[in-house]
């Protein structure tokens, strides 16, 4: 069942045209992806899909409803989460406290619970729900430590985590893998794997190529803003159109 709806997307900037007439969904409990050369207009599309930029045209459905007039914050209520290609954390807080912040986004404490002092009673389910996802992710170690003083790849994994804080019902991942070790990339897969197996959709931009063929259910191959095609792995993977456009060229 899709929960996850893009529907003839359509974006210009200008006179360019981003992305034209994409229509792309995700399923709950399974992982979709989105291949394509640089300036395929992938982030674009993922900016379209989370609200943070507005459609041209087309329409963005979740979970039966159409969000297209809603913003980013509204959408992130709903359910919908996601990470950036460009690394994004709280460099002076903890792994944990930026995890934290991701499980206390998607909850709204009613003013009047701060005009009197009193707790919010789902702060503890926000703690448990820290500890679990630092487990899945294996940054337990790093709990206390700043999140400045880390990896790219392990600032990747933050970010993931503060994302999954947010009890997403739809995951969006633009470029997971990028910064990672082998190490750490064998890791994202297994947690990938989880995630979904848990009920969530997953849909990630990714140039790893092995790592899309592996774990994704559907791949969309996107080029110049258009969908070259869309199937399993092996699909899209033997389709000569996205061959001659991407994946002869892309690192392996």
């Amino acid at each position: 069942m899709s929960v996850l709806e893009g529907r003839g997307i359509t974006k210009r900037f200008g006179g360019r045209v981003a992305v034209e007439d994409v229509s792309i969904s995700v399923d709950a409990g399974a992982v979709a992806a989105v291949i394509g050369p640089n300036g395929a207009g992938k982030t674009t599309l993922f900016s379209c899909l989370t609200g943070a930029s507005s459609l041209d045209a087309g329409a963005v459905v979740f979970d039966g409803a159409d969000v297209t007039s809603l913003g980013a914050d509204a959408r992130a209520r709903l359910g919908l989460g996601r990470t950036f290609q460009r690394v994004s954390v709280f460099g002076s807080m903890t792994v944990a406290d930026n995890l934290l912040v991701g499980a206390e986004a998607t909850r709204r404490t009613p003013l009047w619970r701060g005009l009197l002092g009193r707790t919010d009673p789902r702060a503890a389910g926000d703690a448990s729900r820290v500890e679990r996802v630092l487990a899945l992710l294996d940054l337990e170690e790093l709990r206390d430590v700043e999140a400045r003083t880390l990896s790219t790849g392990r600032l990747r994994l933050v970010e993931l985590g503060r994302a999954l804080c947010g009890e997403p019902r739809v995951l969006l991942l633009d470029e997971p893998a990028s910064g990672l070790s082998d190490a750490e990339t064998e890791g994202l897969r297994a947690v990938l794997r989880a995630v979904a197996a848990d009920g969530v959709g997953v849909l990630l931009v990714e140039h790893d190529v092995r790592l899309v063929l592996d774990v994704a259910d559907h791949v969309y191959a996107l080029a110049q803003g258009r969908l070259l095609s869309s199937g399993t792995p092996d699909e899209v993977a033997a389709d000569p159109a996205v061959r001659r456009a991407y994946l002869d060229r892309a690192p392996s």
